[in-house]
């Protein structure tokens, strides 16, 4: 049966075959990738492609990002693929660092966020709250934590707190793992949708005290969920 051809996108293409000579045992974990610039000259791409297929791989867990260090490939046991469990008991403490954190920024922030926010910045949340729809739809769950991360940032942008955006920022770029384990567990992508449609819904009629005991909820049952998967 045939089926519609769908267009990739450039960043998809370096994301291909960067993993294929990782499968083919040419990149082995601890190895480290071109630079940047060097593979921009490689792939004949622009900055902005590389950047999203480097962050991608670091969502899957592929590599590891260092800055001003490399860019390095990491254990399969780091996997996104991984089994779960294994990898709940390898971040255990990273994980509960990453949510304590959160917990004491993000209910605040949404607060913030509907006292602030405006109406193109609401409009971009929502264009997000369908991107997650869609790919929790299809089951991709990169494309779930590209989403969900997006998000979060941009309750974050809308407060007008820079440096609680940029604080941010360094959760959703660099400390991905609270976004990837969470979406992993059983049927938190379904939960996910719901708990960020009422989120934003409090924000756009500027209930801050609302908006903040909503986002307390969704870290707490996130947390929640991966306690019952082994966490």
């Amino acid at each position: 049966m045939l089926t519609p051809i769908k267009k990739k996108r450039v960043s998809d293409m370096a994301i291909e075959q960067i993993n294929q000579l990782i499968s083919a045992g040419h990149l082995k974990p601890g190895d480290t990738l071109p630079s940047e610039r060097k593979l921009m000259e490689k792939f004949k791409i622009s900055r902005v492609p590389v950047r999203e297929a480097l962050r991608v791989l670091e969502m899957m867990g592929v590599v590891e990002v260092k800055p001003g260090r490399g860019i390095y490939v990491t254990d399969p046991e780091n996997s996104l693929f991984s089994p779960l469990r294994q990898w709940l008991s390898v971040q255990k403490e990273t994980l509960v660092n990453h949510f304590e954190v959160r917990l004491l920024i993000e209910p605040r922030a949404a607060a913030f966020c509907a006292e602030r926010a405006s109406k193109e910045q609401i409009k971009a949340m929502k264009k997000c709250l369908r991107s997650f729809f869609e790919a929790q739809a299809e089951n991709k769950l990169v494309d779930m934590i590209r989403a969900d991360t997006q998000l979060h940032q941009l309750i974050a942008e809308a407060t007008g707190n820079r440096t609680l955006a940029t604080l941010m920022s360094t959760f959703t770029n660099s400390l991905l793992e609270g976004w990837k384990a969470s979406l992993r567990t059983e049927g938190r992508g379904e939960k996910t949708v719901e708990e960020h449609a009422t989120i934003v819904e409090a924000i756009e009629k500027k209930d801050g005290a609302k908006a903040e005991k909503l986002m307390k909820n969704h870290l707490l049952n996130a947390l929640s969920d991966l306690k019952r998967a082994g966490l």
